[in-house]
């Protein structure tokens, strides 16, 4: 099974590489810099370009079974409005043309799920962040309104705050207000989630909140 990741030279990047690559799957990583997947360069396909590039996009998912996606507006390097909401759309169209359906994209409590029901720690989780940084707060609601009105069979995997760590106990995981989530979030449990939604149903077409298991 081929694996297409975007987004996968942030902090949570490594941790989604070395999951893939545990779990036997092919994996091509897209990047503006192949340099800092040096480490891999044996382990996996790297393609260079940027989120504008539909050629070196298509080139990365073609034969993929699944596209991961950690994308966030830290990680976008530029100076446009809603850079990562503009990038998933140029992956969405090209994922359309050949025929993919799944994707699996990190979000925050930033876009809100018409399950969720009233949570105070989410909604000041996304007030805070609103307030800090707007534009990113924006990016990623808008990132969640374009994939969620895609055809595509997506999930959005809402996460509170990361932390550097391996895959612990298991992550709870369901709707604001309606499932007991923690704020905080090892990106090895993240990683797990992120490709355990590779072969289950549990969450298509839905964004479920996670977090450690407490």
């Amino acid at each position: 099974m081929k694996i297409a990741l975007f987004g996968s030279t942030g902090p949570t990047g490594k941790y989604i590489i070395e999951e893939g690559l545990r779990r036997g799957y092919e994996l091509s990583a897209y990047t503006r810099d192949a340099a800092k997947l040096s480490d891999y360069a044996s382990k996996i396909e790297i393609i260079t370009g940027d989120l504008k590039d539909r050629e070196a996009i298509r080139r990365t998912i073609t034969g993929s079974d699944a596209v991961i996606s950690a994308l966030g507006p830290n990680g976008a390097k530029t100076q446009e409005p809603r850079p990562v909401m503009n990038g998933l759309r140029n992956v969405i169209s090209v994922m359309d043309e050949l025929n993919i359906r799944r994707i699996i994209q990190v979000s925050t409590a930033s876009y809100r799920d018409p399950e969720d029901s009233f949570d105070l720690k989410s909604k000041a989780f996304a007030t805070l962040f609103k307030v800090i940084a707007h534009s990113s707060y924006d990016d990623i609601k808008a990132t969640g309104e374009l994939i969620s009105a895609s055809d595509l069979d997506w999930t959005l995997v809402r996460i509170p705050f990361l932390k550097d760590g391996h895959a612990g106990a298991g992550t709870d995981a369901g709707w604001y207000g309606k499932t007991r989530l923690g704020m905080k979030l090892s990106r090895g449990n993240l990683a797990k989630f992120l490709f355990d939604q590779v072969s289950t149903g549990e969450f298509v077409r839905a964004a479920p909140g996670i977090a450690d298991h407490s």
